[in-house]
């Protein structure tokens, strides 16, 4: 199972980068029939809230999410939160605690990688046991 960080949808999304765009499609595509594609509530609560600060149509959020709730299997909770916060303040890693938190998910959801164009991932690859590839 691979979990996508929200930067994956939104350039899979948006037109912003070609190249993150087509790369972005073209690896949702191939997880979603295998079948190995891993979204949590965080990640599309982070996705519609980006997508509507970047101003795209709200019909287009809809479709958008409408076939992205069917990849989402693990749910942002109390018990995730708290223990980002004890590991973000811990660590001084304050300022990336929805990286923490996608962290935490993903290894909840028994996930072997994390994927990102987000490359502050890499400063937090050793709290957990869930690879991390920066696109």
């Amino acid at each position: 199972m691979v979990y996508l960080d929200t930067n994956i949808l939104i350039y899979a999304s948006v037109e912003q980068d070609s190249v993150k765009k087509e790369k972005s499609l073209d690896l949702i595509e191939k997880l979603a029939k295998s079948q190995k594609l891993v979204l949590s509530t965080l990640v599309l609560q982070e996705f519609v809230f980006t997508m509507a600060k970047l101003k795209i149509d709200n019909a287009i959020i809809k479709e958008d999410s409408d076939f992205y709730v069917d990849f989402v299997s693990v749910e942002y909770d109390y018990l995730t939160l708290q223990k980002a916060i004890e590991c973000c303040c811990s660590n001084n890693y304050c300022k990336n605690i929805n990286d923490i938190i996608h962290l935490y998910l993903a290894q909840k959801a028994k996930c072997k990688k994390l994927i990102t164009y987000d490359s502050d991932f890499k400063t937090l690859e050793s709290l957990n046991a869930v690879a991390i590839e920066i696109l």
